[in-house]
């Protein structure tokens, strides 16, 4: 079974992902498409490539990731695919698969360059439409990854602000805010090797890690480990960012117990 997900910016009023179906069914009809989101604020980038790193372990191998957030659309940067975890991912060559190739040495990227993998006359400010969905579609039928153009050697990589160990802990900061206002961490799962103390977020001190919202009383702020793996401040039915006055770049502290 052909499948290709979807990862936009693009929203939903404004018609734009239903043009990117429209070029992948004229393709290959009988794919399966899934949306993943079309929500991701405008431009942001590493919130993208956040939510990607979060979903494909899901899904099955051979299946067309096709991730569109590309503020820089018509530069200089190169629409890419990338063959990785026995799946493959398509869009701008920008920072939005920085998670994708540093989670594994197995990859394989190279620049789209092949015309009879794009549309004709592709339009420069919707490479979305005229060169990515008709480049996932033709992998989605199995065309070899090695026709898609020449190697990419170095990707671009966005640099994610990295922890910092200290002798009582560890600095991190908040590096997405989702829909409920829960507030994912840079601190990954694997660097809480002691047990934790206290999380400090803001002037918020919250004492260790609970295993799931409801291990806090309603309206309560809480730390746990959340679906990507990573470190996440949260209220038990509540909006954290705003309860808590926090928001993307803001410092998180880590005290050993």
């Amino acid at each position: 079974m052909a499948l290709i997900t979807l990862l936009t910016d693009f929203g939903t009023q404004d018609g734009f992902v239903a043009q990117i179906k429209g070029v992948i069914l004229s393709i290959n009809p009988h794919c399966t498409l899934v949306d993943v989101t079309h929500d991701i604020p405008p431009f942001s980038i590493r919130q993208a490539a956040l939510v990607l790193k979060g979903i494909t372990a899901y899904f099955p191998q051979g299946t067309v990731h096709l991730a569109v957030v590309d503020p820089g659309v018509g530069g200089m940067r190169k629409p890419m695919a990338i063959h990785a975890f026995d799946s493959y991912f398509v869009g701008p060559d920008n920072g939005l698969f920085s998670w994708i190739t540093a989670s594994t040495d197995e990859w394989e990227a190279r620049e789209i360059a092949n015309p009879d993998l794009v549309s004709p006359n592709p339009h420069p400010t919707f490479h979305g439409r005229d060169i990515f969905a008709p480049t996932a579609a033709h992998l989605s039928l199995g065309r070899q990854f090695s026709e898609v153009g020449p190697l990419i050697q170095q990707p671009v990589c966005f640099s994610c602000p990295q922890p910092l160990t200290t002798p009582t802990g560890l600095k991190g900061e908040i590096i997405h805010r989702d829909r409920f206002g829960n507030l994912t961490t840079n601190i990954d799962q694997s660097m809480l090797i002691r047990a934790v103390k206290l999380v400090i977020a803001g002037q918020e001190k919250i004492p260790g890690l609970s295993r799931f919202f409801a291990e806090a009383a309603p309206g309560a702020p809480l730390a746990l480990i959340n679906s990507f793996g990573f470190l996440e401040i949260a209220v038990n039915a509540g909006n954290a960012a705003s309860l808590l006055g926090l928001d993307i770049g803001d410092p998180v502290t880590i005290v050993w117990a």
